[in-house]
C-alpha cells in the first residue's frame, strides 16, 4: 500500500469528472432541440388591377359618307394603385345575333379614367345592344407571408433567451 495506488484513483476520478463536465457542456450548448417559429416575408405575386365602370352606352349617329352608325362606349376607372394597359372588347348585338367586335386599348394610370369606344355601320332602324368585356393588366405586388420553420435551440439559449 503505497501513495501511488491512491494518486492513480486520484488521476482516473479526475479525468471521469472532466469528461462528465465536458459531457454536461456540451448537452447544454450544442442546439439539439427543436423549437417551431413563425417568421413574416414578403413576396411578389399577380393579380388584375382592379377598376370601375362608370357607364356603358351606345349611341346612334350619322353622317354624310357614312349614313347611320352605331358607337359603343365604355368608360372605366383605373382604382388601383398601378397603371397598367386595359384592353375593353365592345360587342354590338342585332336581332339576328353578334353585328360586330372591335378591342380598343389604353394605357390608364393609376386614379386615371379613359373612354373606350367603337363605331359599327348599321342600318337605320336597326334594333341593337351593346356589351363589353374588360381585360385589366396583370400587376405585380407584394403580400406579407407568415412562414413557419423549425430551429434548433441549444438548453442554453432556451434559459436565457426565451
Amino acid at each position: 500500500m503505497n501513495g501511488e495506488g491512491v494518486k492513480k484513483g486520484s488521476h482516473k476520478g479526475f479525468i471521469i469528472g472532466i469528461v462528465v463536465l465536458a459531457v454536461i457542456m456540451v448537452v447544454m450548448f450544442i442546439p439539439m432541440i427543436p423549437v417551431d417559429s413563425t417568421y413574416n416575408s414578403t413576396e411578389p405575386y399577380n393579380r388584375l388591377a382592379t377598376y370601375q365602370v362608370s357607364s356603358a352606352t351606345v349611341t346612334p349617329g350619322f353622317d354624310l359618307t357614312r349614313g347611320v352608325y352605331q358607337t359603343v362606349s365604355v368608360s372605366l376607372t383605373n382604382t388601383d394603385s398601378y397603371g397598367g394597359t386595359f384592353t375593353v372588347e365592345l360587342e354590338l348585338y342585332t336581332i339576328d345575333g353578334l353585328f360586330g367586335t372591335q378591342s380598343p386599348s389604353a394605357y390608364v394610370g393609376p386614379g386615371q379614367s379613359h373612354t373606350f369606344s367603337a363605331q359599327f355601320d348599321t342600318s337605320l332602324g336597326q334594333n341593337v345592344r351593346g356589351e363589353y368585356v374588360v381585360t385589366a393588366p396583370t400587376v405585380i405586388d407584394n403580400q406579407v407571408v407568415t412562414r413557419h420553420r423549425t430551429d434548433y435551440k441549444s438548453i442554453i439559449e432556451l434559459m436565457f433567451y426565451h
